[in-house]
């Protein structure tokens, strides 16, 4: 048994609202009208055909010239970082990167643990997927710093460790890209091989490790880049969070990026930037990237 193609509700009230038809009516005339247009193109002279020679010295002249530029402005950060910063603080601030990067971690292994089995659920069921997934991105696209003030009233009130308690805010606004993407990966698991696993009777840790898991995992990793990302960004905000006359901070990059950034000092907000630039790109090409192809090359279904 097929099941019922998918439906948004956006798009239903859309099409029913009269007013978006008065609204859209001139403009999609206008669409139309435009798309009649004929359309007389210049002739143009064929190209001439590149040998293989010419391209690769091509590529290998645009390869010296990115190399070029990156070494040029890594001189300059080099040079306006040294004015106002000593080695061993160099050294201090990648450590602190290191911090920022292990919570990062944990809050997305935590994060997969909790939304991952929520998103299957809600995937594989499509009524139930199309109402929760428009909540989804919407909570992801929610200003989370408005619960910054709350949580910083209630480390206080309670007396908890800020290099513990603050961290769930650097994930509070990104944990739902893991969300809606494996809600988007269940939903377009292939009905045959639900139907499949069901009749072979494949249930439990077999099913979650041998069918569901793979199925989604592309759609995991997208969910779980985009959240590791935006949590290093959110980094800069969450380990420094104040109300009032209270400010809480944890140890990290984003504090000290915080920091420097109050205080206007320049050359340590570039070396900050430039310190978690680095960690960044490293796991991205150390842990997503393989993560990426992967999924590619052994657990695609079309």
């Amino acid at each position: 048994a097929g099941a019922p193609p998918p439906r948004s509700w956006v798009l239903d009230l859309v099409k029913r609202a009269h007013l978006f038809q008065l609204v859209l009516s001139p403009v999609g005339g206008a669409g139309r009208a435009l798309a009649r247009l004929p359309l007389r193109l210049p002739m143009r002279l064929p190209r001439p055909v590149e040998t293989a020679w010419s391209s690769s010295a091509m590529d290998k002249v645009w390869m010296a010239v990115v190399l070029a530029a990156c070494a040029y402005s890594i001189w300059l950060i080099v040079r306006f970082v040294a004015t106002e910063v000593s080695v061993s603080e160099v050294g201090e601030v990648f450590w602190l990167g290191f911090l920022t990067l292990i919570r990062v971690a944990v809050l997305i292994f935590l994060a997969s643990l909790i939304w991952v089995p929520i998103g299957v659920w809600i995937g594989l069921r499509p009524r139930v997927a199309t109402a929760l997934q428009p909540l989804a991105q919407f909570l992801a696209a929610f200003p989370a710093n408005i619960i910054f003030p709350f949580a910083v009233v209630a480390i206080v009130k309670l007396d908890l460790n800020p290099n513990i308690w603050l961290s769930p805010l650097m994930v509070l606004g990104t944990q739902w890209y893991i969300l809606f993407n494996v809600i988007a990966g269940a939903s377009a698991f292939p009905t045959d091989l639900k139907e499949a696993s069901s009749s072979f009777h494949i249930r439990g840790w077999q099913w979650w490790t041998k069918v569901i898991l793979p199925g989604i995992f592309p759609y995991y990793v997208t969910g779980a880049l985009t959240a590791s990302g935006g949590s290093w960004n959110a980094a800069i905000v969450a380990e420094v969070a104040s109300w009032g006359s209270t400010t809480l901070h944890a140890e990290g990059l984003g504090s000290y990026i915080a920091e420097a950034t109050s205080a206007g000092d320049f050359p340590r907000i570039t070396l900050g930037i430039a310190v978690m630039s680095i960690y960044v790109i490293a796991f991205n090409r150390t842990v997503w990237h393989p993560m990426f192809t992967f999924a590619a090359r052994r657990l695609r279904l079309n």
